[in-house]
């Protein structure tokens, strides 16, 4: 039990896009890089969610991407 509660803190938490809700109780996501990836869940088409270990924890707010350089 211990093992996977340090499983799920480890797992990076991403922000994506919804591009595509599919019958099977899955959505296909991008990142912000244009990354795309499959995961369980549900939402509609235009929505930003988290998704942690392939699947969708919830929505996330609509907020600008901006990348700083350090």
């Amino acid at each position: 039990m211990l093992k996977q509660l340090q499983q799920s803190l480890s797992a990076p938490r991403t922000i994506m896009t919804i591009n595509a809700v599919n019958t099977d109780g899955t959505v296909t996501a991008s990142t912000a890089s244009n990354h795309t990836q499959r995961v369980i869940g549900s939402g509609s088409i235009g929505d930003h969610i988290y998704v942690q270990d392939g699947r969708v924890l919830g929505t996330a707010p609509d907020l600008v991407f901006v990348e700083i350089e350090v």
